[in-house]
This record gives structure tokens, C-alpha cells and sequence, in this order.
């Protein structure tokens, strides 16, 4: 899926994504979303990295898998959080496919990490594996402190964002000045989509 070899990074400690706490957004989400949260759905959660998000979203899920290309965080994501509510997998988002459809995706640095030019692989693969009304809701990174090109993570518009979910989500909400990790003010927006068909 990219060149960069996540595991490395991982082992080397070179992963200035990670912050040792969950998304400061994700307790909000929960909060005000009881219509999701209430039916305790199935969650997906992409580019887990150390798990710190999906520990936030297990007390309120039926069952989250938790996923990331890279092995090395999900051994230590295991010991950080010994449940067994949480199925940790390493695999491709591109290529993981389930008999059962999600209720909702969880996005968190999945979308900003992968190339350019999988970004449209990335709504389909969201697409196909939510629910008719699933949800994908999440963080998306809009502006990173470096170029575009030097990467990732990479940024994006809302614009872009539009133009890439617009035709199979529907945007219910766009918070664009999120609860955030220190320094990274102004530059997060949370957004639900609501999957079309």
C-alpha cells in the first residue's frame, strides 16, 4: 500500500503521530452521538496504530476491529489494552473484506498517511465495508506543518474532502475546530458522514 515501511518507523520510535492518549475529539464524538452509540454497533477502526482510540470506542461497541498495516504497535497496543473485546488485525484496508458490514469506520491518521493517489481506494474500501446508513466519522488532517509533497502526513482540503465522499456520504456534521493535541489547533476538522446506499 506504500513505501514507507511502517514497522521500521514503529521500531525505530520515529512516529511523531503518536501522542500516547487518544484523540482528544473521540470522547466528544461518543458523547453527543447516542443514536450510534445506544444500538452498541460494530466499529472498524483503520490505522490503529497503539489502540489508544479503539480503548476509548470498546465499552460502547458490540465489537471493534481494530486495524493497521503494521504489526510492531499492535503488540504493544495488546498489552496496553488486554481485552478481548478489541480483535487487533494486522492487515491491508484495501483488501480486508468482512461477511458482516460495519456500523460505523473510525478514521484517525489512516486517511492522511496512505498516498495520494489511494484516496479514492480509501472511500471505497470505507464504502464497501459500512452498512447501507453506516457511519464514517473521524479526524481528517487538514493541514500539516510541511508541504504537501514531503508527506506524510498529507493534507487535505474540505473541498477535497468533499469532492472525495461527497457522491457516496452524506456530510452530517463538520466540527472544524475540534478538541485537539497541543499544536495542532486550527488544523483538524471532525467531520460524520452518513453512507448513501
Amino acid at each position: 500500500m506504500s513505501s514507507v515501511d511502517w514497522d521500521a518507523r514503529y521500531r525505530d520510535g520515529e512516529t511523531p503521530w503518536e501522542k500516547g492518549m487518544a484523540h482528544p475529539a473521540l470522547p466528544f464524538f461518543v458523547s453527543s452521538h447516542p443514536g450510534i452509540f445506544e444500538k452498541k454497533p460494530r466499529v472498524f477502526h483503520p490505522g490503529c496504530g497503539f489502540g489508544h482510540d479503539a480503548a476509548i470506542l470498546v465499552p460502547h461497541c458490540e465489537e471493534l476491529t481494530a486495524l493497521d498495516l503494521a504489526a510492531a504497535p499492535l503488540e504493544a497496543a495488546k498489552d496496553l489494552y488486554p481485552t478481548e473485546s478489541i480483535r487487533w488485525e494486522v492487515g491491508d484496508l484495501f483488501a480486508w473484506d468482512e461477511p458482516e458490514k460495519y456500523d460505523l469506520v473510525w478514521e484517525h491518521t489512516c486517511f492522511c498517511a496512505i498516498p495520494l493517489e489511494f484516496r479514492t481506494k480509501y472511500v471505497k474500501a470505507v464504502h464497501r465495508l459500512l452498512k447501507p446508513g453506516g457511519h464514517l466519522a473521524g479526524i481528517f488532517f487538514l493541514n500539516p506543518d510541511h508541504a504537501l509533497e514531503e508527506g506524510p502526513p498529507f493534507g487535505v482540503t474540505r473541498d477535497e474532502l468533499n469532492g472525495f465522499f461527497g457522491n457516496g456520504f452524506e456530510l452530517l456534521e463538520d466540527h472544524p475546530k475540534p478538541e485537539t493535541y497541543e499544536g495542532r489547533e486550527n488544523r483538524e476538522t471532525l467531520m460524520v458522514w452518513r453512507k448513501r446506499s
